[in-house]
């Protein structure tokens, strides 16, 4: 199965905080968790099973751990543009997943302080995966019970992460979404239509259901369904 590789998102178990001894924020916790596989429902990338291997990140964080960027809601909100938050102090992987703590700068405005110490806000971080391995015909299974092609990220490269507006998933210690759609303009993208609506028989079609993934719903923009609309008709498998 073909499907994008460059700037995905997911949603991950939300930032923890805790308070330094001067005062400052921490955040602190695994921005992706190893062997947790998850169903991948996106009209950009194609609907199917994602699994991310224990190593796929342990080249990325030796060489850029320190670079990744801390930003909130990925540098697309109006009131934080393109704002650095932090700065990581550590990123490691360990036996779980990729783990993560960063300093917050001071001056930051006092809402987003307090919506990280009351828990309320969820997380998210971009990467591209650099080595994946794909099983198209898997045996079902209560992971995959439609059968559904397999990716494995075997070396993932990560460019930033931070907190994001919407809630955290209930089950914050495996939850992971796409969250793909919500950044990547549909109407002025033809060729990542392509990829969204693949050829007959290539790949596994996104549902077009009007609820799945508007977890991103803070930002501007169409609808999941309208996203998925507009996407199958670029690629002309239904008529405008």
């Amino acid at each position: 199965m073909d499907a994008p590789t460059l700037d995905l998102y997911r949603s991950t178990p939300p930032m923890e905080v805790r308070a330094t001894d001067d005062g400052r924020l921490t955040l602190f916790g695994h921005f992706s968790v190893f062997d947790s596989p998850t169903i991948i429902d996106s009209a950009y990338e194609g609907r199917f099973v994602e699994r991310i291997a224990p190593g796929a990140f342990r080249k990325t964080l030796a060489e850029r751990g320190d670079q990744i960027k801390i930003m909130w809601n990925h540098g697309r909100s109006e009131i934080l543009p393109d704002v650095l938050i932090g700065k990581p102090t550590k990123v490691v992987e360990d036996k779980r997943g990729a783990y993560y703590e960063a300093e917050m700068f001071n001056g930051l405005p006092e809402w987003l302080y307090e919506g990280l110490r009351g828990g309320v806000y969820g997380a998210s971080f971009r990467f591209q995966a650099v080595i994946d391995e794909w099983d198209d015909n898997p045996t079902r299974s209560a992971d995959n019970p439609d059968g559904l092609p397999v990716r494995t990220v075997k070396e993932a490269k990560v460019f930033e992460a931070g907190p994001v507006s919407w809630p955290a998933y209930a089950d914050a210690t495996a939850s992971v979404r796409s969250l793909s759609d919500r950044f990547h303009d549909l109407d002025t993208s033809p060729e990542r239509a392509a990829l969204m609506a693949p050829a007959d028989g290539l790949a596994v079609p996104p549902s077009i259901t009007p609820a799945a993934d508007d977890s991103a719903s803070h930002l501007e923009g169409p609808n999941a369904r309208e996203r998925r609309l507009r996407a199958l008709q670029l690629r002309g498998v239904i008529l405008q």
